[in-house]
């Protein structure tokens, strides 16, 4: 390089640092593309659920991230008002699943708890199954029969 070279190269970098930006950065990652992006994505996913109720982890499967990114978004479209919870479902461990829709509805009633009797139940049959022992098959070998029935 030549000093010529390296001079013009110096001026683009104080004029970089003056301006706040740099010559050899990509404009998709400046701030306005960064909230351009944050805008695509917010709408698409607005689009998505239009068609039906999602929940967590559908927004974070449609767009392609993490449930922690999309929980973000949900926030704040909730505090803007845009998307409400249209209903509740249980999980199969009991625990409720909100169905995110959008307007400007109020939210669907919380699940009632599941009493008290009936997670007993469930949990003395899971240990009943679980402590059940089991039969030892003949390609067992008699050293490993004690880890299935201990005495």
């Amino acid at each position: 390089m030549e000093k010529s070279d390296l001079s013009e190269h110096d001026n683009k970098l104080a004029d970089c640092n003056n301006a706040g930006s740099h010559p050899d950065i990509d404009v998709a990652s400046s701030p306005t593309s960064i909230m351009n992006r944050k805008e695509k994505l917010i709408t698409e996913l607005l689009n998505a659920m239009q068609r039906k109720p999602m929940t967590r982890q559908d927004m974070a499967d449609y767009l392609g991230v993490t449930v922690v990114f999309i929980s973000k978004y949900i926030t704040e479209l909730r505090q803007k008002k845009m998307i409400y919870i249209a209903y509740y479902e249980r999980t199969t461990h009991g625990k409720p699943r909100s169905y995110y829709a959008v307007g400007d509805l109020p939210d669907a009633k919380t699940l009632p708890p599941i009493p008290v009797k009936d997670l007993q139940k469930k949990y003395r049959e899971r240990t009943k199954r679980e402590l059940t022992p089991r039969k030892i098959t003949p390609k067992m070998d008699i050293a490993a029969s004690w880890m299935l029935n201990p005495c």
